[in-house]
């Protein structure tokens, strides 16, 4: 890419949904009925093939090895003609101590590995597969400079919450979407699950310190311009609604105040 030129979203960039349809006992998971998920996923997908024109390419990676017939379905009403690629995993049998983060890191690395799409762009954006981000495409265009990586730091008010007598908090990364450079990827974030050998993997902390120390070497843009506005059902938390009044109230909120002071990382 040209100096300053930024992203060329239809041709350099390619979103890639992670999916894990059969979630074999792995805890906190929300739902746990493989139908009902791969119904989800369906909707998802199909969501993301219908609107958001200009994102042209798309990686669908599920890595319980369940069928994906019916997933499949979702992209056949093609309205703008994007590229949609279907990769099967079967890597969903690792300790269930190490937790859905680690599962996710290791369903991005060996379903890359197999990817064709992915080598005809320069950055990929991973997103939850089963929730909607009704604004990606306006989160895109707002970074008009090239970057390595494109995130959302939350790292200020959990020192708060850890004076409210919260010990189990630390500052995070949100995972439901980042956008990397292949290169970015490759060198900081992949060999992060590599190593990993016991316990919990969290992915939201992991990524954190791993994006916060690469800083000096590559361009990371740690704060979205815009609030993004998620959609549907998280997995995690019981199955919160990301739209239910509460959650519309609290998007407002947080909207407003990356506005007026976007230091605040709420």
């Amino acid at each position: 890419m040209e100096e300053n030129q930024g992203l060329q979203i239809e041709k350099d960039f390619a979103l890639v949904l992670t999916a894990a349809i059969d979630v074999k006992g792995m805890p906190k998971a929300y739902p746990t009925v493989a139908e009902q998920r791969q119904e989800d996923y369906f909707n998802s997908l199909a969501y993301y093939v219908k609107n958001q024109p200009r994102i042209k390419k798309i990686i669908f990676i599920e890595n319980s090895g369940w069928p994906l017939d019916r997933v499949k379905e979702a992209g056949v009403e093609n309205p703008h003609d994007k590229q949609i690629e279907f990769i099967s995993l079967n890597c969903n049998d690792f300790p269930r101590v190490f937790g859905k983060g680690y599962g996710e890191s290791l369903l991005i690395e060996k379903g890359l590995s197999q990817s064709h799409l992915i080598n005809t762009v320069t950055h990929f954006g991973k997103i939850t597969g089963r929730i909607y981000l009704k604004n990606m495409t306006n989160i895109l265009e707002s970074v008009q400079e090239n970057y390595d990586c494109l995130c959302d730091y939350k790292d200020q008010t959990w020192r708060l919450k850890k004076l409210l007598g919260k010990t189990d908090v630390s500052p995070y990364c949100d995972t439901r979407f980042l956008v990397f450079s292949q290169n970015f990827y490759q060198q900081t974030l992949k060999p992060l699950h590599q190593k990993h050998q016991e316990g919990c993997f969290y992915l939201e902390t992991q990524f954190y310190q791993a994006i916060k120390n690469a800083e000096k070497e590559y361009k990371v843009i740690n704060r979205f311009y815009i609030e993004p506005d998620f959609q549907g059902i998280a997995g995690h938390f019981g199955g919160k609604d990301y739209s239910s009044k509460k959650e519309r109230v609290k998007l407002r909120i947080r909207a407003l105040s990356r506005k007026l002071i976007p230091a605040l990382h709420l």
